[in-house]
């Protein structure tokens, strides 16, 4: 379930515009960002017409300082169905047609295919679970 901040019109979510859905380190979820704000974290989350953006200079002083920041994330338009919990049956179905997309930035300068590391910068729908974003 998606949490937003209660009360403030700033945090609203307009669903016709793309988000920017990064991993939170420190709360260990998905942070979604719109207009320049965070404007609410959840566990799960799916995505279309996704792109996957890695900041090179956000990357650069990664590897340099050796400490984490945010410089990468996915940017798409929030499934208006994504508010429901994705479902075990769900994940099976479509077991065979998404990929395990994963990014690290001291291997890799962009979002890659987990099993095969060849490089991933579009998809046309992302679920984003605790552990994992899946790609078709």
């Amino acid at each position: 379930m998606i949490e937003r901040k209660k009360g403030d019109k700033r945090y609203k979510i307009n669903y016709s515009k793309k988000v920017f859905v990064y991993k939170n380190l420190h709360k260990d979820c998905w942070s979604i960002k719109q207009g320049g704000l965070v404007k609410a974290h959840t566990e799960e989350i799916r995505l279309w017409d996704c792109s996957f953006k890695v900041n090179p200079q956000g990357r650069k002083k990664v590897i340099k300082e050796q400490r984490k920041n945010v410089h990468a994330g996915i940017v798409g338009y929030i499934d208006e169905m994504s508010d429901l919990e994705i479902h075990d049956t769900q994940k099976r179905y479509y077991q065979e047609e998404f990929r395990e997309v994963t990014y690290n930035p001291y291997r890799y300068d962009s979002f890659v295919d987990k099993t095969t590391e060849k490089p991933i910068y579009y998809s046309q729908s992302a679920s984003l679970t605790q552990h994992q974003v899946l790609v078709v």
